[in-house]
């Protein structure tokens, strides 16, 4: 069954009648993927691929731990071990549904040094909401920020269990952070606040997607965008776009600002330590000739 194809059959709704799972190969490794009632469909085919060299570059410099802040239903989580199947990873993912099809995952795959906790990260330990886009029970662009898609109506919401990360350390069995990745669909900047004492202390490389500010209209989202720079500035972190072509990594665009811009390809950053930067330009040149 080829990417098309799976593409198809996902957009016809086809995969909701179906229970079964299927082989795939990323990076040259061989992953079970099950298809549970639609969900997981989407890991039939490689998403963004130019993240696998990505993730290498990131391992290349620091490659002990991964926190993945944002599971969904485990599109990175199949990349990384695909790259460091030995790494210590650590995910958080409030979604029940996700994560049900997560231990799944992790199950037929026998995936070792795993860690799935089933909460979301904000700066406080709460009940929070979280916003879906569409009918998808495991809508991957669904937000614990209210109104952070202002252009679209929300579909529905539920109550999640949100912590401070703070409140969670002593649970989590970790060390130092090496790799923090961030893809919550608005909620960075309350991810960052929480994770702010270990960012300092363990300096890691941040993998994190920024939805576009469209206009200056957008204030919201501006006065988010501009608190999230001013907190890696504090911490002493430069920002670079990561730039891709035909779903390839091209380049890193070093930024002094994320900027105003409607280009859903330009949302990738990564995020590294000032003192990291030399070694993470000379690593990247093995990668891209960059």
């Amino acid at each position: 069954m080829n990417e098309i194809l799976v593409k198809v059959l996902n957009k016809l709704k086809i995969f909701k009648y179906f229970n079964f799972s299927k082989t795939i190969r990323i990076n040259d490794k061989k992953f079970i993927v099950p298809v549970i009632n639609d969900v997981g469909s989407s890991n039939l085919y490689i998403s963004e691929p130019w993240m696998i060299n990505v993730l290498k570059i990131a391992f290349s410099i620091s490659g002990k731990s991964f926190i993945d802040v944002g599971i969904n239903t485990g599109q990175t989580l199949l990349k990384i071990k695909s790259v460091s199947p030995e790494i210590n990873y650590i995910g958080f993912e409030p979604n029940p549904f996700c994560i049900n099809y997560l231990q799944r995952l992790i199950q037929v795959n026998n995936f070792q040094n795993t860690t799935i906790l089933p909460v979301g990260i904000s700066n406080k330990t709460e009940i929070g909401t979280l916003h879906f886009m569409n009918d998808s029970i495991v809508d991957s662009s669904a937000s614990s920020i209210g109104n952070f898609r202002e252009e679209h109506k929300e579909k529905k919401k539920t109550y999640i269990p949100l912590f401070d990360y703070k409140d969670l350390k002593d649970k989590v069995n970790l060390d130092k952070i090496s790799i923090l990745k961030i893809d919550v669909e608005g909620g960075e900047l309350e991810v960052i606040k929480s994770f702010k004492e270990d960012i300092a202390k363990d300096e890691p490389i941040i993998l994190m997607e920024v939805l576009p500010v469209y206009n200056d209209l957008s204030t919201f989202r501006i006065e988010r965008q501009n608190k999230i720079q001013e907190l890696l500035r504090n911490l002493d972190y430069e920002i670079f776009r990561v730039i891709k072509q035909n779903k390839l990594l091209l380049r890193f665009d070093k930024i002094k600002e994320i900027g105003i811009h409607s280009d859903l390809d330009r949302c990738d950053y990564v995020m590294v330590p000032k003192s990291r930067v030399t070694q993470f330009i000379e690593i990247a040149k093995d990668f891209i000739g960059y």
